[in-house]
């Protein structure tokens, strides 16, 4: 059972924030930056994220990370980048390209992903370069499928469109391959920064088929966005990265938003 919780808890894991909200316009670049924290308060790490839109309908989004993760020792940081399509109804990454160093800035391992949206597979390679291997994972998928990097756009788009109930699939660090619902639960006030903000709460869940008994186990992956458009991020509550990680709380650091990703060059179809 175990064992069974330590795969499929990462689903519900992976859905902390990285693109929640863009403001901080400088030129044709879109910022925003969040600050993870354990239950009890401490800082754990903190990211910026910048969107730029790249040509016609596609953008690429850059993570930059810092601190203490679930599963390595010490601080390390990140630099993640992702080029995606913004289409009318959802979104779809095209790739994946995430460097990873240790404390003293050293490369530790890179991490790669490209979508084929023509035969439906997802390629994974993953790169330690502290033992000098390097495995690769291809994956079949069926759905609207999302990387990391798109969850928080993710769930703009899933309020943007009206919906109550969505089933996606994605793709995580592992690598593995996903299904997700994302559910709509309803309106609330919540806390952020010190200001009471009005929030649409969302439940991302896995789907587990027979082994659905499991998720009694699991804490429930909870994120709220602000319900005047453009729906931004605004908090997450959950797991950081597997059934024996720290719950963590994290918050969006900007306090007022009022601008969405660069509007593409042509209207996306």
């Amino acid at each position: 059972m175990n064992k069974l919780l330590r795969v499929f808890v990462f689903a519900v894991c992976l859905f902390y924030p990285v693109s929640p909200a863009y403001s901080g316009l400088e030129g044709d670049a879109y910022k925003t930056s969040y600050v993870c924290n354990d239950s009890d308060g401490n800082k754990r790490w903190q990211a910026t994220v910048e969107i730029r839109l790249k040509e016609g309908n596609i953008y690429t989004i850059t993570e930059k990370m810092n601190g203490l993760y679930s599963g390595f020792d010490g601080r390390i940081s990140w630099v993640a980048t992702s080029d995606f399509e913004r289409t009318k109804d959802f979104l779809k990454p095209l790739n994946m390209d995430q460097r990873i160093f240790d404390s003293g800035g050293k490369p530790i391992a890179v991490s790669k992903q490209e979508f084929n949206y023509t035969e439906k597979i997802v390629t994974c390679v993953y790169e330690d370069l502290v033992k000098n291997t390097v495995s690769k994972k291809e994956f079949v998928f069926s759905k609207d499928i999302i990387n990391r990097l798109l969850q928080g756009l993710c769930g703009q788009k899933f309020i943007e469109t009206g919906l109550i109930s969505k089933e996606i699939q994605v793709i995580s660090p592992e690598p593995a391959l996903y299904d997700i619902r994302i559910t709509m639960v309803g309106m609330e006030e919540i806390e952020v920064n010190g200001r009471q903000r009005k929030a649409y709460k969302l439940y991302f869940d896995p789907m587990l088929g027979i082994l659905n008994f499991v998720k009694i186990f699991i804490p429930k992956s909870i994120v709220w966005h602000s319900t005047e458009p453009i729906f931004e991020w605004l908090k997450y509550d959950g797991l950081e990265s597997s059934v024996s990680s720290p719950r963590v709380v994290i918050i969006s650091l900007d306090e007022s938003m009022t601008t969405s990703i660069p509007l593409p060059q042509e209207p996306a179809p």
